[in-house]
């Protein structure tokens, strides 16, 4: 399956500033004070598209539940059932609870600063989506990165090398390829390839749940 058009961009853009900031590669490892700056400048700009990139995405999909959602309540997709699963206000009708957890998922979105665990956790956790350990760990280990280079001054910083930082964009863009499907056909068909470890179904099945959530019956 084809990746979305906002990943496409992401790749389009991290592939421009690839070409606009980061050196040749030095066979001796030599760079200037100069590419230093310059391999630091490739990853916060990479780490602010990558971080639009999942804003924006999570965005569209979230979006695309609700108004399918909104346009027939009758199709009641696990998304809506984990928004309205989240719901922790005061006791609602189900048709509220999904949309104010719909509204508060948007606005904790809109808020984000950064790309670690717990962004993601922020970002998914509401409609039942597990991010890849693998992935969840490199962008953690990329944000921190990016956290040392934005509020450390230049002389306590450790050289950078410019080949291993476009590597480890390299490897979050591969990551994010998978997501970005995952995330696609999760929205359409519901499924997805790793259980969430935060939810349990030991008494009923998701689609029973779902039928007591939002008729009260089983």
């Amino acid at each position: 399956m084809a990746t979305s058009a906002r990943y496409n961009t992401l790749v389009a853009r991290t592939t421009q500033l690839e070409g606009h900031l980061l050196p040749a590669i030095n066979l001796t490892g030599s760079y200037t004070p100069q590419d230093q700056d310059m391999i630091r400048s490739y990853c916060l700009l990479c780490h602010a598209e990558i971080e639009a990139y999942l804003e924006d995405y999570t965005t569209e999909i979230i979006d695309r539940a609700y108004n399918k959602w909104n346009a027939n309540k009758a199709m009641i997709s696990p998304i809506i059932f984990h928004l309205a699963f989240s719901y922790n206000g005061k006791k609602d009708l189900p048709y509220s609870m999904v949309a104010k957890s719909y509204n508060n998922l948007k606005d904790v979105i809109k808020s984000n600063n950064g790309v670690k665990e717990n962004s993601l956790i922020n970002f998914f956790r509401p409609i039942g989506f597990d991010v890849d350990p693998l992935l969840k760990t490199t962008l953690n280990n990329f944000g921190k990165n990016r956290g040392d280079i934005a509020h450390q001054s230049f002389q306590t910083q450790t050289p950078l090398d410019p080949a291993t930082e476009k590597a480890n964009v390299v490897l979050i863009l591969n990551g994010l390829a998978t997501l970005d499907e995952e995330l696609n056909n999760y929205e359409i068909t519901g499924a997805v390839s790793r259980v969430p470890t935060f939810l349990t179904w030991d008494k009923f099945s998701l689609i029973e749940r779902l039928k007591i959530l939002f008729t009260g019956r089983c």
